[in-house]
């Protein structure tokens, strides 16, 4: 474990300094530009709270990430190596590595903290200072999105949102910033979904150049067509989460940040165990973005002429087909991960009584087709 002491001091009655002391290495000077005693302690705080995160890696006995380690053996203030007078220690650029740190700290998932920095870097000019964080300004750099759509924009929104809070918080930024923030409302549209035998033709529709990415594009659809998960948790499975005929979907990986169990239809279990494994990871060979994964799935709709439809489709249809099935919306909201206020009001509160028998007839009627189907394609060894 590292052991790094931080000391702001005066030197020659101008700048303030910060002196770095480690065991077994000669103190280093850093020139922080100021005479502001606030600035520079705000400066020492988040150079301990990035040793504070060094070092929690190690105790957990795991390898510190590359931009961890990056951040905390970097020299120097922000403001060095500039020429002229010398900017203000408080930048925005050096608030957002806070703001990053925070988010970690209070559980956010990575791909959460990656979204919300990636936004406010896209929004927040980061070479002004705290004292340019103004309603004014903030109406004028979220007004640079007003061309893309709705809920783009309220992505861009929150983000910025959450980025003035941590200011306010920790930066000592008035709060009346955050009043009549232009919040943007996103009109929600009823959820479409799509029958069984819909879906069967949809996923035998899909199509790859690489056969062991459509082998697992196809098993991955199925997975989330069977049991409701979501195609990010769906993508972050590994080998080690399917045991049984059971799914495991762990908590740093689910949107409730729960561990949920769900038990796997028994031919989709199958394709499981055909897919090759080459990784701790079950679908390895998919793309890393959600819009890759979403162009495979878009080509074999327009084939099949299907309503319209993505990725997270495959959740509604499963949540209508199961209620419809079975009426036991308990046990549906424990294979979705909601509790069962939350599934009624998203996936069941507009469908009438007269309508859900329509589906089961519609869904169901026909029910030795696909399961036939699907068991000559194993026995053929094509899934």
């Amino acid at each position: 474990m590292l052991k790094i002491s931080y000391t702001i001091w005066a030197k020659h009655g101008q700048n303030l300094y910060c002196r770095v002391r480690q065991a077994g290495q000669k103190p280093l000077d850093i020139n922080l530009h100021t005479t502001d005693m606030a600035k520079a302690e705000a400066f020492a705080k988040l150079r301990r709270a990035e040793l504070e995160l060094y070092n929690s890696y190690l105790l957990a006995g795991e390898e510190v990430p590359p931009d961890v380690a990056a951040k905390l053996l970097r020299r120097g203030s922000p403001a060095i190596a500039q020429k002229g007078p010398s900017k203000a220690l408080q930048t925005l650029r050096v608030c957002l590595d806070g703001f990053e740190l925070d988010l970690r700290r209070r559980g956010q998932r990575e791909r959460t903290i990656a979204t919300y920095c990636k936004s406010v870097k896209q929004t927040v000019p980061l070479d002004l200072t705290v004292a340019d964080f103004t309603r004014a300004n903030v109406r004028t750099w979220l007004a640079k999105h007003d061309r893309l759509k709705t809920a783009t924009r309220k992505s861009y929104s929150v983000a910025t949102r959450e980025f003035c809070k941590y200011l306010i918080n920790d930066h000592g930024l008035d709060q009346s910033v955050l009043n009549d923030w232009p919040m943007v409302k996103v009109q929600q549209e009823e959820k479409g979904w799509w029958k069984l035998q819909e879906m069967y033709h949809i996923i035998e529709a899909i199509e790859c150049r690489d056969k062991v990415m459509e082998q697992q594009m196809k098993t991955y659809c199925w997975v989330m067509a069977t049991c409701g998960s979501r195609q990010g948790e769906t993508y972050e499975l590994r080998w080690s989460d399917f045991h049984d005929g059971v799914l495991t979907f762990r908590a740093e990986t689910t949107k409730s940040n729960h561990t949920r169990r769900v038990p796997l239809d028994m031919r989709v279990a199958k394709m499981l165990l055909r897919l090759p494994r080459h990784g701790q990871r079950i679908f390895d060979a998919l793309p890393d973005s959600q819009a890759g994964r979403y162009a495979i799935l878009a080509r074999a709709v327009k084939q099949c002429n299907a309503p319209h439809g993505g990725l997270h489709t495959f959740r509604h249809s499963a949540s209508m087909i199961l209620y419809s099935k079975c009426s036991d919306i308990k046990a549906v909201s424990q294979m979705l991960g909601h509790s069962p206020e939350t599934a009624l009001k998203y996936y069941q509160a507009s469908r009438q009584s007269d309508e859900l028998r329509s589906t089961v007839e519609s869904a169901f009627g026909d029910e030795n087709m696909i399961p036939s189907a699907m068991d000559e394609l194993i026995k053929a060894g094509l899934i």
